[in-house]
């Protein structure tokens, strides 16, 4: 089986920077979640790497390159100019299919696999996904019509997370890689525009990209008479839940750039995690002044919107707080103290200990922006009045 990375540069190209060539940025616990997923995969297959040019020459300076050694492709600089960055962000993906051979295993750069994939079925992705999401929605009303009208195409199959996919198949991979980048390039041509004579301001809830990726997968599977076997399961907040396969930090991007006390929980689990499973990796890590223990910053923002995504990231704040109570973080088996004022997140568990009370408080549907110093956060929500609870959310 042929493990593999996508890393395509481009739209980094969208970001606003001077010059003609943006710097590209990574978080410390978005490099460390990189390396670690690797690595892991290192212990037991080759790791291959997909990307351009600039991916390539990212990896060299960062110390990455010695992880893949003689597997990276630079075929991404392929993709035609025409795709659209900025609605294919992971468009990169579907074109990196074209130089793997089956049977094979993409992983994300945000995704970790603690241990090697066992094929349950031919095909395999992360977890199965609601076609009810928003994101999904609408799927059929906007992009049937670029070419998927047929009775041959199924609806009914739920689409798939696709951090992690396995395809044995070689006749399904160019079918799903070549179907997937057709509709791509057809739509970066020609957006979908509301048919004449609709109702002013309606609004369709779907994304292109996911489609391309995730619901376009499942459809192609059960058009080859296929189904999409999970990894794992999401749990109801639109959450990977803990299992021990794999990692995927998901929406915990967006916490964990917010609150400070929950990074560096995570950052620092996957520190130790690499100093003591990989020693090889300290001279990578020193690079980014990642060999020892990160702080907690001193200020953390968090904004809470009011939206029609059936799955918000919420946060609660902690209150009144009468004991010891621990925030397990919702990727990775560690814990934080918590203080009075932290913020947790609704994928979070909150572990109080015998004898130990507190409230949640959140503020409602408006927005809200809670400003701290000295004790900076982690991440949750639920109504106020909520004592001794495990599962905020």
């Amino acid at each position: 089986m042929t493990y593999f990375h996508v890393f395509w540069t481009r739209p980094f190209l969208l970001e606003p920077a001077a010059g003609p060539d943006p710097l590209i940025e990574l978080w410390d616990f978005e490099f460390l979640t990189w390396l670690t997923s690797a690595l892991e995969i290192r212990r037991h297959a080759p790791i291959h790497l997909v990307t351009d040019r600039r991916g390539r020459e990212f990896v060299e300076r960062s110390g990455l390159a010695w992880v893949y050694g003689s597997h990276v492709s630079t075929a991404l600089d392929d993709i035609p100019r025409g795709l659209r960055p900025d609605i294919f962000w992971a468009g990169g993906k579907l074109y990196a299919y074209r130089a793997i051979q089956p049977p094979c295993a993409g992983v994300d750069i945000d995704a970790i696999l603690w241990q090697p994939l066992r094929p349950a079925g031919p095909v395999m992705a992360l977890h199965m996904e609601d076609r009810q999401w928003s994101w999904y929605r609408s799927d059929r009303e906007l992009f049937a019509g670029y070419g998927f009208q047929g009775a041959d195409w199924r609806w009914d199959v739920d689409p798939c997370n696709a951090a992690v996919v396995y395809i044995e198949s070689p006749a399904l991979l160019e079918s799903y890689c070549e179907t997937a980048i057709r509709f791509m390039e057809d739509y970066s041509r020609r957006p979908w525009q509301p048919p004449p004579g609709s109702p002013p301001g309606l609004r369709l809830t779907s994304d292109p990209m996911i489609f391309a990726e995730q619901r376009l997968l499942a459809m192609c599977a059960a058009r080859a008479g296929m189904a999409v076997q999970p990894l794992a399961r999401v749990h109801a907040n639109c959450h990977l839940e803990k299992n021990p396969l794999c990692s995927h930090l998901w929406g915990s991007k967006a916490i964990y750039m917010r609150c400070g006390e929950a990074r560096a929980a995570y950052a620092n689990f996957l520190i130790r995690w690499l100093l003591d499973r990989h020693p090889e990796a300290r001279s990578t890590l020193a690079r980014w002044s990642l060999d020892r223990p990160i702080g907690v910053d001193g200020i953390c923002d968090v904004q809470l919107e009011a939206g029609s995504d059936p799955h918000p990231t919420r946060f609660s704040l902690i209150r009144r707080l009468n004991g010891v109570l621990w925030v397990e973080d919702a990727n990775v088996n560690t814990c934080r103290l918590a203080h009075e004022g932290s913020l947790v997140w609704n994928a979070e568990v909150l572990r109080p200990e015998p004898g130990t009370s507190f409230e949640l408080w959140v503020g409602g549907q408006k927005a809200v922006l809670i400003r701290q110093a000295g004790h900076p956060s982690g991440s949750t929500c639920k109504p106020h009045g909520a004592r001794n609870s495990t599962r905020p959310g």
